[in-house]
């Protein structure tokens, strides 16, 4: 009877010497040079594919250091998928949970989020048609906010972050900044104040179908505006700006 071990059992033996090569022996009968590059092949695609999800983050660490990082990550109860597609989720996943060291970057897990969401955004299947819309029916109708968007809060100004800009203080607010795939599937973003941040949020999420004219009414009554007239124009004329760049993407009539 052969002693060699069944090919399951070699797959198995091979890919936890490719997650652990310094800890986990090579499978018997396979030479060292060709396992040697298996393990470049390997991990180089791994580290390619999130390098290129997550350019800012892959350049602030030096080559050992994202080597390493990558190795961490590559282990069975963190790296499930066998879709090269949902790797950089995971790899989203993995940094989210990590426990913050001296060592790391204390904003790592915004930017980490900030760029796997230009990703999403940019490969989402789902097809919009934007229709262009007047200011009347801004106002009376329902505005219909551009399903391929996200808002978040960051407390770092993850859309700064550089080689040569690399906050060590979270901010004394935080921003908030909006990406969407606009009209030509380019995902953009940009900066909103807290009162722009909360008309998006009141629009997106808008259970009793209200209109932008009721909307822009009940957000100048909780912040107290001083003038509602020109609160209520200056909201306006955001309506037709985000319809412009693709944020707003259609209005529904009330029923």
């Amino acid at each position: 009877m052969s002693n060699k071990p069944d090919f399951k059992q070699l797959q198995i033996d091979f890919a936890a010497h490719i997650r652990h090569p310094a800890e986990v022996p090579a499978p018997i009968g396979i030479e060292n040079r060709r396992l040697v590059i298996y393990r470049k092949l390997f991990i180089n695609s791994l580290s390619n594919l999130i390098a290129s999800t997550f350019p800012v983050l892959h350049s602030l660490y030096s080559n050992n250091d994202w080597q390493q990082l990558i190795r961490d990550f590559f282990q069975p109860e963190l790296n499930k998928t066998p879709h090269f597609p949902e790797i950089p989720r995971e790899f989203l996943a993995f940094i989210q949970s990590k426990t913050l060291t001296a060592g790391d970057k204390p904003f790592l897990q915004e930017l980490a989020l900030y760029e796997w969401l230009e990703l999403h955004l940019d490969k989402h299947l789902q097809k919009i048609d934007f229709i262009a819309k007047n200011s009347n029916d801004l106002n009376n109708q329902i505005p219909v906010i551009n399903p391929i968007s996200s808002l978040n809060a960051f407390n770092y100004p993850v859309h700064q972050i550089s080689i040569d800009f690399q906050p060590q203080h979270p901010l004394e607010q935080a921003v908030f900044l909006l990406l969407w795939r606009d009209q030509t599937n380019q995902v953009r973003f940009t900066e909103l104040n807290a009162i722009s941040a909360m008309l998006w949020e009141n629009l997106k999420n808008n259970p009793n179908n209200k209109s932008g004219q009721e909307i822009l009414n009940e957000i100048a009554i909780k912040t107290q505006s001083s003038d509602m007239t020109g609160f209520i124009e200056f909201g306006l004329q955001s309506l037709n700006r985000w319809q412009r760049q693709g944020i707003i993407c259609d209005t529904r009539n009330q029923s």
